[in-house]
C-alpha cells in the first residue's frame, strides 16, 4: 500500500504492514494525518476551553489537503488526526478529558472483542450529533476518562455510549476516514495493530 503522510512524520506508519511511503498524494492508497496540537475550536464553531492548545495555521493547511483527497482514497488518522477527521466530517470535540493522557495502554471494545491500545490524549472525538448514516463507532472505551468537558457536548451521551476510540466516517462524496484515537505506531505487532491492518486492508 502506498501511503502519503501529511506533514511527513513517517514514523506514524510503523504499525502498517507493507507500507510504501510516497511523496505524491495523488499516488497514495492511504493518506495519513498524524498527532500533535489540539484542533482549534474555531474550526468547528465552538468556544475555546481554557485547556485547549491549538495551531490554527496547521488546521487550515491540513483542511486544504483533506479537501484534495479523492473519495477512492482511504484516510487513516492517529490521535490529533482522528480529532481533525471528526471535525472535517461535521463533528465537534471534547476539549478536555482527564484520565486518557496516561502514556500506557487501556482496553477498547466493539462489544465482543477487547484490545489494548495506547492512550496519550486530552481531547476526544464527539461524533454523536452527526447523522447516524455518516459514521460508525467501531471500538470504544468504557468510560475510563472523567470530567468530559467542552462547548456543546453532552457528557451523559458519552457515559451512555462510551468514549469513541476508533471511528469510521463515510459521508457521501468524501473519502472514508478511519479515525484512531490511540497511537498504534507505539505498539507495532500487537493484537490491536494486527486488527487495524486487517481493517485497513478491507477498506482499501
Amino acid at each position: 500500500m502506498k501511503v502519503y503522510v501529511v506533514g511527513g512524520a513517517v514514523g506514524y506508519t510503523r504499525f502498517l504492514d507493507d507500507a510504501e511511503i510516497t511523496h505524491n498524494i495523488e499516488d497514495a492508497d492511504i493518506v495519513m494525518f498524524t498527532g500533535g496540537e489540539d484542533v482549534d475550536p474555531s474550526m468547528y464553531g465552538c468556544k475555546r476551553h481554557p485547556r485547549t492548545w491549538s495551531n490554527i495555521e496547521r488546521d487550515k493547511e491540513e483542511k486544504k489537503i483533506f479537501d484534495t483527497i479523492n473519495p477512492n482514497q482511504l484516510v487513516v488518522s492517529v490521535c490529533r488526526g482522528s480529532q481533525l477527521m471528526c471535525i472535517l466530517n461535521g463533528g465537534i470535540l471534547v476539549q478536555d478529558l482527564q484520565g486518557h493522557a496516561i502514556g500506557k495502554t487501556h482496553p477498547i471494545t466493539n462489544g465482543k472483542e477487547v484490545y489494548e491500545i495506547t492512550s496519550t490524549h486530552h481531547q476526544m472525538q464527539y461524533p454523536f450529533d452527526l447523522p447516524q448514516e455518516d459514521y460508525d463507532i467501531l471500538y470504544w472505551a468504557n468510560n475510563i476518562g472523567r470530567n468530559h468537558s467542552g462547548d456543546k457536548i453532552n457528557p451523559d451521551i458519552i457515559i451512555e455510549k462510551g468514549e469513541p476510540e476508533i471511528v469510521l466516517y463515510h459521508r457521501p462524496g468524501k473519502p472514508k476516514c478511519l479515525a484512531i484515537q490511540g497511537h498504534p505506531e507505539m505498539i507495532p505487532g500487537t493484537p490491536v495493530t494486527k486488527m487495524l491492518n486487517k481493517l485497513i486492508k478491507s477498506l482499501c
